[in-house]
């Protein structure tokens, strides 16, 4: 019996000084932003086509296709840069008020593909390039979305990650200075990355667009990229 509660004291006791231990602690938050040139831009362009049949739309729509796809060649996309993420066929209706019924009227075929441009100077005029040359209510190319990026990102978010724990360092130094103690060492550190920028609604219907094509080049701006790093880093002190 006595060895069973000797047991339980030593086990309390320990426990009493991992507590008191981790009650000596200094917590901090330090945050580092760097910016940072977009070198890289997607978008995603949708070709889409309507007609009186199924065939007919998804010969539309080919059609369509290989014009945009000759767009990508001539600024020499690579194939690895873009891919089909989405393809339907649907039947269209409307609805018949003297039979009170939904009404077949055609098909219609939307097929989009993601693009990446290696190239960010290119970007209005490869938008500008995609315009078709004559009017049409049966097919086109809609640009849905637009967001820049860098292929450097992660070495930014490695050197802004540095900046932060010696941020979160230099306060926790500070605080333990006018609290009259010191700084035994660090216990835990953990971090998160934030600053994507989000994509750019641009919703064009370029099927349709044949006067913009004699009007002025599109220009398009991917300012800076911001990335911040937070850490959350906990000191012992004595």
């Amino acid at each position: 019996m006595r060895k069973g509660m000797s047991a339980v004291f030593v086990v309390l006791a320990m426990w009493a000084a991992a507590a008191q231990g981790e009650d000596r602690m200094i917590i901090v938050n330090g945050t580092a932003e760097k910016g940072m040139d977009p070198n890289l831009v997607t978008m995603n362009v949708e070709v889409w086509s309507k007609a009186a049949t199924a065939k007919q739309a998804q010969q539309l729509a080919a059609n369509q296709s290989k014009q945009v796809k000759k767009v990508f060649d001539d600024f020499k996309i690579k194939k690895e840069d873009y891919q089909t993420d989405n393809y339907s066929l649907s039947p269209e209706y409307v609805y018949d008020q003297k039979t009170q019924q939904n009404k077949l009227v055609g098909f219609r075929v939307v097929q989009s593909s993601i693009v990446t441009l290696r190239k960010v100077d290119e970007a209005g005029t490869f938008l500008d390039a995609l315009i078709t040359e004559k009017k049409s209510t049966d097919s086109g190319v809609n640009v849905n979305n637009i967001s820049w990026d860098s292929d450097k990102r992660s070495q930014v978010e490695v050197s802004a990650l540095g900046d932060a724990v010696r941020a979160s360092k230099v306060k926790a130094e500070e605080i333990a200075k006018a609290a009259g103690v010191k700084l035994k060492g660090v216990s835990r550190i953990s971090h998160g990355t934030s600053g994507v920028q989000p994509p750019m609604p641009v919703m064009r219907n370029f099927g349709l667009m044949k006067a913009a094509a004699d009007s002025a080049p599109t220009e398009l701006s991917g300012g800076q990229i911001k990335v911040r790093v937070e850490v959350t880093a906990e000191y012992e002190i004595n």
